[in-house]
């Protein structure tokens, strides 16, 4: 809603709370997932127009019922946990995936594919074309990450695309937006003040570093911050 203040927000938290108006009976199931968000809704990724700005834009998603794997993502989660169930996005290189916690174990599911379950071999499969490479599949690739490292990542993809597009005030905001709810991460100032730099205000980035050491002083990651400052001093002098 951010992005659209103009935006009347109700019909999307209609279509949200529709989404998780009829629970299955039983235990959490990964197929009535599919069948809930691929089958009776469509949601699907975006391959054909993948860098498509829209794809990361949560209204635009649900308009077109189509997006990047962790913004549909972000719906299976919301649909998941209002039943109860216990989902969380994994910790999985260039392509986001979700983990299900079943009564037997735990399912990993791909949003972006109408939510298919994968397997320890197709999870090794994707992770090699991922890197262009063979790389072992490894315990950290399927950890979770907080609900606010999901958020952070679907932001980032629309900074990115900013960048891309050279919209770098467009860029400036998503971080801004990132540090106001993730401010103990120190690659969000780190890369405020770099974008600030970049633009040629050497003193709103050194202001940048100010505000994120208010809030990192003393921790081992503030260390960065303050490195980076000593450089950017060394630059102003």
């Amino acid at each position: 809603m951010a992005d659209h203040p103009e935006r009347d927000p109700a019909p999307y938290r209609r279509h949200l709370a529709e989404l998780v108006a009829t629970p299955p009976a039983g235990p959490p199931s990964a197929a009535w997932l599919a069948e809930r968000l691929a089958g009776q809704f469509d949601y699907r990724g975006d391959g054909e127009t993948y860098d498509d700005m829209r794809n990361a834009d949560l209204m635009a998603v649900i308009n077109r019922r189509r997006g990047l794997p962790v913004a549909l993502g972000i719906l299976y989660m919301h649909v998941a946990r209002a039943r109860g169930w216990s989902m969380a996005g994994l910790n999985f290189p260039g392509h986001f995936l979700l983990r299900l916690v079943l009564p037997d174990g735990l399912a990993i599911i791909d949003p972006f594919n109408g939510g298919r379950t994968r397997g320890r071999d197709d999870l090794q499969q994707l992770l090699n074309r991922i890197a262009g490479r063979e790389v072992p599949l490894q315990a950290e690739h399927l950890a979770p990450v907080p609900a606010r490292h999901v958020l952070m990542r679907l932001q980032n993809n629309i900074r990115i695309r900013a960048e891309q597009a050279g919209d770098l005030d467009r860029a400036a905001d998503i971080l801004l937006r990132i540090s106001l709810f993730a401010p103990k991460e120190p690659g969000i100032w780190l890369d405020r003040a770099d974008l600030a730099a970049k633009s040629g205000n050497l003193m709103a980035a050194q202001e940048i570093l100010d505000d994120g050491l208010d809030h990192l002083a003393g921790s081992e990651v503030g260390k960065l911050l303050e490195q980076a400052r000593e450089r950017l001093t060394r630059r102003l002098n």
